[in-house]
């Protein structure tokens, strides 16, 4: 009995043995390498934060003393696991690694980025962003660089719609010229009606089809709602009482909901080997002196 215990206890010790060495998730960059100062640690992480507050996707930085013997990929796939990165439902979680006294870095992408960023995206990143600025020793520049155009491929689909202000007076004219012309077909097919009526209309249809653009800038559904408009007012004011028309039962009611979640807790993000490795050996040697 005491040998199979034995065994079991040396299986058991092997397997511990095998497991890598983690450094604590102490913030957005954990530099256990010594590469960066204070002032660069706090830049990048209010760069992380940024990333994350306009694409939810969570970025953490981090260099290591040492892969103990381990692939960087397979490291950085079991870190990303360990410290659970990323929402749990989105898996957007993003690694980026330097082991400099191995000479190699990394960008890990966790599973639900692995469309936005592909392998061939994360090694250009790395080869356009990181190897220029650390052939000039500057690991700084190299890491903030990458993380900028994270950033910008992230956000790349929630970029704002840019209005041509050059073009408002026309769309403007155009607007209330859609919502007057069926209103002169309206006093053709009425024959003797109000002049009152005419201009009341055209005022509350073209009003209603202002502020429909303003707020929308759809010129066809703003010039329809003007019409819609132009048209209850002129049937509205052809009645005996004066405004005696009310809408009753309509009920306007909803719901706003959202998830929330805090940096780096709650979450379980899962990683699956997307990403991209390089050798920096032979573009910066001695990366760990600096």
């Amino acid at each position: 009995m005491k040998p199979f215990l034995l065994f079991c206890l040396l299986l058991l010790g092997v397997a511990l043995g095998a497991a890598p060495t983690f450094p604590d998730l102490t913030g957005r960059v954990v530099d256990q390498a010594g590469l960066l100062t204070p002032d660069h640690e706090k830049s990048l992480s209010d760069l992380s934060q940024s990333i994350e507050d306009n694409t939810t996707a969570q970025v953490v930085v981090v260099t290591l003393t040492s892969l103990e013997g381990y692939d960087i990929a397979d490291y950085g796939n079991q870190l990303g696991r360990y410290w659970k990165l990323g929402q749990k439902e989105k898996n957007n979680g993003i690694l980026i690694l330097l082991a400099p006294n191995e000479h190699k870095v990394r960008i890990e992408v966790g599973y639900g980025l692995e469309g936005e960023i592909t392998d061939a995206q994360a090694n250009e990143l790395i080869q356009s962003q990181m190897l220029p600025r650390f052939k000039e020793h500057d690991v700084y520049g190299g890491i903030n660089a990458t993380l900028r155009a994270i950033q910008t491929t992230l956000s790349s689909e929630a970029q704002p719609t840019i209005i041509d202000e050059k073009n408002t007076q026309s769309n403007l004219f155009y607007i209330l010229s859609l919502s007057a012309v069926p209103l002169l077909v309206i006093v053709l097919w009425a024959g003797m009606v109000s002049f009152f009526r005419i201009l009341l209309s055209i005022f509350m249809g073209g009003i209603v089809g202002l502020l429909a653009w303003v707020m929308s800038h759809w010129i066809m559904i703003s010039a329809i709602l003007g019409l819609i408009i132009a048209v209850i007012t002129y049937f509205v004011t052809n009645k005996e009482t004066d405004f005696g028309t009310t809408l009753d039962g309509i009920n306007f009611s909803g719901s706003l909901s959202g998830d929330s979640f805090d940096i780096f807790s709650g979450a379980g993000g899962s990683f699956g080997g997307g990403g991209a490795s390089i050798d920096i050996g032979d573009f910066l040697d001695g990366l760990g002196e600096l």
